[in-house]
C-alpha cells in the first residue's frame, strides 16, 4: 500500500495544491456521465478490525479509523437487466463488462490519496485500484471526485449517532435487530434493506462483524446519512447471525 501511495504521490504533482478539503459537511454528489442507468449505488464500509481479521491486511495497517472505506458500487445497469445479465456477473466483473481488463491506479490529488491510505484496508493488492477498475472507471466519473465522495459518505457516518455508538461497541456482542433499530431510530430510514450487515468469523469461529452495506439513491448522495437518501436493495445480501462481535484490535 505505501508503494501506491508514492506512485500516486508521483503522479498527482501540482493537483495537491488546488485540491480540495473535504469533510462530513461537504457534498459529494457524483454523476456519471456513461452507463447511467443504474437504480442505485452500494456504500460498502468496512469495520476494520473485522475486514483484517486473520491475517488479510499488511502489517502498515493503521488502526484508526475503525470505520473504513471499502467502495461505492452502482446497481447492475438497465441495459444488462434487459440482456438478462444476472446480478451475480455483474457483482463479479463490474467495469470488465463494459472494458477491457485493467489495474492501474489513475492520479489523484495528494489530499485525496492520504485520506485512501488512512481510511482503506491494506491488503495484497491495492484496494483503492480495485475499487477504481471494478467500480469507477467505466462510468465516466472524475477518478479523484469518486473517491472524495467514497471518503466523504465515510466521514459522515463515522460521525452520526450510529457510527458513534458503533465504535464505542468495540469489544463487545452486539444483537443484529438492535444495530438496525438504532439505525433506523438515528436515520428515519424506511426503505427495504437501506443497511445489510456483513459478518465473517474471527480466529475463534466466532461471528464478527466485517462490513457495513447501505443502499444509497444516486441522486441523493448529498442527503446521506438522511432518510431522503437511502433506496430499497431488491437483494438479500446481510448474513450476520442473531448477534455477533464487534471486534477491537487487541482481539
Amino acid at each position: 500500500m505505501r508503494h501506491l501511495l508514492l506512485s500516486i504521490l508521483a503522479l498527482s504533482g501540482l493537483l495537491s495544491a488546488c485540491a480540495p478539503m473535504s469533510g462530513p459537511g461537504s457534498a459529494p454528489a457524483l454523476v456519471a456521465t456513461r452507463h447511467a442507468d443504474f437504480d442505485h449505488d452500494t456504500l460498502a464500509l468496512t469495520w476494520q478490525p473485522g475486514f483484517c481479521g486473520q491475517g488479510q491486511c499488511l502489517a502498515d495497517q493503521p488502526h484508526a479509523p475503525l470505520i473504513g472505506l471499502h467502495g461505492l458500487w452502482a446497481s447492475e445497469t438497465h441495459d444488462l437487466i434487459a440482456a438478462h445479465m444476472p446480478v451475480q456477473d455483474w457483482w463479479k466483473r463490474g467495469c470488465d463488462v463494459y472494458l477491457p481488463p485493467a489495474d492501474a491506479m489513475p492520479p489523484l490529488s495528494l489530499d485525496t490519496a492520504r485520506r485512501l491510505d488512512a481510511a482503506t484496508a491494506h491488503v495484497a493488492h491495492s484496494l483503492p485500484a480495485h475499487e477504481w477498475n471494478k467500480h469507477g472507471r467505466c462510468f465516466g466519473y472524475d477518478a479523484d471526485h469518486f473517491f472524495v465522495a467514497g471518503l466523504t459518505l465515510r466521514d459522515r457516518f463515522a460521525a452520526s449517532p450510529t457510527g458513534q455508538a458503533l465504535e464505542q461497541d468495540a469489544g463487545r456482542v452486539i444483537g443484529h435487530d438492535d444495530l438496525l433499530a438504532l439505525f433506523a431510530r438515528n436515520t428515519g430510514a424506511t426503505a427495504t434493506r437501506a443497511l445489510q450487515l456483513r459478518c465473517g468469523r474471527d480466529s475463534m469461529g466466532r461471528p464478527v462483524l466485517e462490513q457495513l452495506w447501505f443502499t444509497l439513491r444516486p441522486d441523493a448522495l448529498d442527503r446521506f446519512p438522511a432518510a431522503a437518501s437511502y433506496a430499497p436493495s431488491p437483494d438479500l445480501q446481510d448474513n450476520c447471525p442473531a448477534s455477533f462481535r464487534v471486534p477491537g484490535w487487541a482481539e
